[in-house]
């Protein structure tokens, strides 16, 4: 294969026309974009009436109009199900003798063609485009008519159609997006028309191989002339020329070659170097036809257990984009949407988007090469057990992942194929392997993953042009939203055997599935969430939205019900600003992806992570950085946006909450990504009242990576209260270069202040006998000789009258009779299920968060006297939070139920739609900790995590101190 370069420059000329246009004699394009007719096939009867044809659509009286491109449903609401599409055009009588092609960029789900009455074909696949040849059916000079019966995806409804029922075919799960979503064209060419070109771009030599496929639809033979004009967007530097002699047969034909690019510039997130590259095939000295594109030269690969782009290491930083839009669904609402969303993720330090789970608008990746940003390049197949197995899967993920690669290989910002993700059946287990080795042939240049979570047997990646993987830790993990001590040493642990975590005092679990220590990892989901500000969003909605479409409703109906569950719990008092609701969940949203991505970026084993996600919507809807209009959520973006900087300081406390006697380790990290560095660490301790209690200045060096700048243990004798940790980082010459906060409090013997009252126990396994003695407070094993004045702490019961203690039985007849009883102990579903003696029933429910957002509310109340209260649980509660709430907590013999912290939340997605369409699911509440009146007593409900933290932390101490308090009064 040789190397050719020429230095003569090649001039396009380009005489453009309304709709038509006409590029040098060879190759005319007419869009056939705008006003068509719809007719919604409700009974799928217009396959039997032959609706197909002119005379039978004009007598259906059922004729609607609809902008192409769009998705149905922004007409029809919800519609599922056939449609039938036409349209009327004019073609030049010039195209007469001319190959003319009907090109789609996509139809969702299944397309059948007619041109004139006369069948043109059809295709599958919602998301990727195709074409015909239908110069047989055009008529040059005269007015034309295409006809389409479009068979939609069926997520909600029990319909089948054409052998297709409910979540059997390849989807999104943002929309339907069903019909005609992406542009239509017509294209005329002479006998020779180039059908696909791949551009294979190589750093190491700075060579571009052009594979170029073209198609000779004469009957003959012909000799031709390839031309292949290489410019760099932007530059005056001399363009790089190809001429080629290419004797053609009938049929396709194929060619390689080879060009080399003098003082390439390579294409990566801070200098998006595009080159534009334009190929004629011309016979007897005619143009018969052109194609062009843009591409990059760059290359990510792996090096070393690192990511390296262009030949140097990259970490990296992405963001997971379901790219969902307000009106558009699946295509951007505008190009200035996807302008300002890309732009945001810039300005946000991510170098990376990760879409999710279908190729992106060709208008959206276009921005995406133009303004620098990697994108990870993934096929419409939805994880989590969609599509639903049938015989056809197969055959219908093989089309996905061919189709995917051929429309995008050429795109210089995707560097990577993503093929699967968090896998469970065997079918698509059995795939991996074929997968990855097809999209190996049809892309021998990137970066392949078979499988996001490794949820299988482990993630592996292949190199670019290796046919051998390459075994690779790719985790997925959403911790909820308080990174306590042990959860930010799991994310220090990824990729540590169990000596190395021992050695280093690491006892935590790491997360994610199949991780195996020693290898490269990737953090490819992570993140907590919040609801955006639905006041504003849905002012939105109602002056710039579309009522039909789901987002505007369930962005409606989520706003009314968080407020209802608001009301129902007796919590509304302390949001009666609902947009204040909103802002202080994105607060701690901002602070659970502060801690996450420190914690990871302390780790040099750890080479990236992607943060879930840079956009709201759907069922992700609590995940967003930004909300649905692109608006950034306050301090979820603002955080995130800090701590993806190149230099950061990442400051720790252990512990968190202090006994004052005992002192805190104070621990400072600087993370590097950039050039060694002098200079100077500044840490201050604030407290309440802005009073500086602590400082300390310190000459440092930054190297890069993982740097340890400060380690010291901080005498808290003389603190109390709440104090700031503030450290700051400035250059040698005093420019401020990284800072960062955070809070710890300290708490007196004064502030846990040990109860002097007698108390009785139930404690079958001696876990809250031990520490109540050991702190002093009379307490005794519970009986029925214990006084009605006396609280019974519930740390464990039985209902068996063998085991020697006293049964559950007891211990309600004394509260019936004027006794408070608390139950410390979480109560399970298998707890109250098994123990029917309970005078009340509830349904516990998780209650994390994960992606979504969770508050936990406390009201101002004896409970929680000395700690803070009237408003969401922030970090003070890192260890005794719960994870479980209880639901629908109720009973016959309660006559007064008093929540004090309660649960706000809403199902992450609706069951019966299968993760699909509809959004998040119904919003509800649960209640934390309750006060429940029982006859003459009282019982006190907690599902905080007391009983494992008393002792180790002061918040669980001066809880438990603060409910024996309180049982004592009447």
């Amino acid at each position: 294969m040789e190397r050719v370069r020429y230095n003569t420059l090649w001039v396009l000329l380009f005489c453009v026309a309304p709709l038509l246009n006409a590029q040098s004699g060879g190759k005319e394009t007419l869009s056939l974009d705008g006003r068509w007719e719809i007719i919604f096939d409700h009974n799928n009867e217009g396959k039997r009436e032959h609706w197909h044809l002119r005379e039978n659509f004009d007598k259906t009286e059922k004729i609607r109009d609809i902008t192409v491109p769009s998705g149905w449903e922004i007409i029809e609401q919800d519609y599922e199900g056939v449609a039938f599409y036409r349209n009327t055009f004019h073609v030049p009588d010039h195209w007469e003798n001319k190959v003319i092609r009907l090109q789609f960029g996509a139809v969702n789900y299944l397309a059948e063609v007619w041109m004139n009455d006369e069948v043109v074909g059809f295709h599958e696949g919602g998301f990727t485009p195709f074409e015909f040849r239908v110069d047989e059916m055009i008529k040059p000079g005269e007015t034309n008519t295409l006809t389409m019966r479009v068979v939609g995806p069926i997520f909600l409804t029990g319909k089948r159609i054409d052998g297709m029922g409910k979540l059997e075919m390849p989807t999104w799960r943002g929309g339907i997006t069903g019909g005609i979503w992406q542009s239509v064209y017509l294209v005329a060419t002479g006998d020779t028309y180039i059908k696909d070109v791949f551009i294979q771009p190589d750093i190491n030599d700075n060579t571009a191989l052009f594979q170029v496929e073209v198609d000779q639809t004469a009957i003959e033979g012909v000799s031709s002339q390839l031309e292949i004009v290489i410019n760099q967007n932007g530059s005056d530097s001399e363009p790089v020329v190809l001429t080629e002699n290419w004797r053609l047969i009938p049929g396709i034909n194929h060619q390689s070659l080879m060009l080399e690019i003098p003082d390439a510039g390579y294409w990566s997130p801070g200098n998006p170097v595009l080159y534009h590259a334009s190929l004629r095939i011309l016979s007897g000295g005619q143009v018969s036809d052109q194609w062009s594109t843009n591409f990059g030269m760059r290359e990510l690969t792996i090096r070393d257990n690192d990511f390296y782009l262009n030949g140097k290491p990259i970490l990296i930083k992405a963001a997971f984009f379901e790219g969902l839009y307000p009106n558009g669904i699946a295509y951007p609402d505008s190009e200035e949407m996807a302008r300002k969303e890309i732009r945001l993720a810039k300005e946000a330090g991510f170098n990376m988007i990760r879409p999710w789970r279908h190729p992106p608008a060709p208008m959206w990746l276009d921005l995406t090469d133009e303004m620098g940003v990697m994108v990870v390049g993934s096929p419409a197949l939805e994880c989590m057990q969609l599509p639903l197995s049938t015989p056809y899967l197969p055959s219908r993920v093989e089309n996905e992942v061919t189709q995917a690669i051929l429309r995008d290989r050429n795109r210089a910002c995707i560097v990577q194929w993503e093929l699967f993700n968090e896998l469970h059946r065997p079918v698509l287990k059995q795939m991996m392997r074929p997968m990855a080795l097809l999209a190996r042939n049809l892309d021998p240049t990137r970066l392949i993953l078979d499988e996001s979570g490794g949820w299988a047997y482990g993630a592996n990646m292949y190199l670019p042009r290796d046919t051998e993987p390459a075994k690779f830790n790719d985790i997925h993990t959403y911790p909820g939203p308080f990174i306590d001590r042990n959860l930010f040493d799991g994310f220090l642990a990824v990729g540590m055997t169990e000596t190395e975590k021992k050695e280093k005092g690491l006892y935590a679990k790491a997360p994610g599935r199949n991780v195996v220590p020693g290898l490269m990892s990737f953090i490819s989901e992570l993140g907590y969430g919040s609801l955006p500000d639905l006041v504003k969003n849905n002012e939105l909605f109602e002056s710039r939205g579309n009522p039909l479409t789901p987002a505007y409703r369930y962005h409606k109906r989520l706003a009314a019900e968080q407020e209802e569950v608001l009301v129902e719990s007796g919590f509304k008092h302390l949001y009666p600003d609902m947009s204040q609701f909103y802002l202080d969940q994105q607060y701690i949203h901002g602070e659970a992806n502060r801690r996450m991505v420190e914690a990871t970026r302390s780790n040099p084993e750890v080479d990236g992570y992607c943060i879930h996600a840079l956009v709201a919507g759907d069922w992700i809807l609590g995940a967003g950085l930004l909300d649905l209009w692109r608006n950034p959520k306050t301090h979820a973006y603002e955080a995130t946006k800090a701590v993806n900087q190149p230099q950061i300081l990442s400051i720790r406390t252990m512990p968190r909450n202090v006994y004052a006697g005992q002192g805190t380790t104070l621990e400072v990290k600087g993370i590097n990504e950039l050039e060694m560095m002098k200079g100077k660490l500044d840490i201050q301790i604030i407290d309440r009242s802005g009073k500086v209690v602590f400082h300390k200045g310190v000459k440092t060096t930054l190297e890069q990576g993982v740097n340890s700048l400060y380690q010291e243990k901080i005498s808290t004798d003389d603190l109390r209260g709440n104090y700031e940790v503030k450290a700051q980082l400035w250059s040698a010459d005093k420019m401020l270069i990284a800072e960062n906060t955070i809070q710890f409090d300290v708490f007196t013997s004064n502030d846990l202040a040990i109860p002097e009252t007698r108390i009785a126990v139930m404690d079958p396994i001696g876990s809250l006998t031990g520490f109540l003695t050991s702190a002093g407070i009379n307490n005794m094993k519970f009986s029925e000789d214990t006084h009605l004045s006396d609280p019974v702490l519930v740390a464990g019961y039985t209902s068996d009258d063998d085991s020697g203690d006293p049964p559950l039985e007891d211990l309600l007849s004394f509260v019936r009779a004027g006794g408070t009883a608390v139950f410390l102990k979480e109560l399970s579903t298998e707890l109250l299920d098994r123990d029917s003696l309970l005078p009340f029933s509830a349904t516990p429910h998780k209650a994390r968060g994960l992606w979504t957002c969770i508050p936990h509310l406390v009201r101002d109340h004896p409970l929680f006297a000395g700690l803070p209260s009237g408003k969401m649980m922030h970090d003070i509660y890192e260890n005794v939070w719960t994870v479980n709430t209880l639901r629908e907590l109720h009973g016959e013999e309660i006559t007064h139920y008093d929540p004090v912290v309660a649960a706000v939340g809403f199902d992450w997605f609706s069951r019966q739609h299968k993760m699909h369409y509809s959004g998040p699911g119904t919003s509800w509440w649960g209640t934390d900790v309750a006060v429940l009146t029982l006859g003459k007593g009282r019982i006190i409900v907690s599902q905080l995590r007391l009983l494992n933290n008393l002792g180790k932390d002061p918040v669980a101490d001066k809880i438990l101190y603060n409910m024996i308090n309180y049982a004592t009064k009447p």
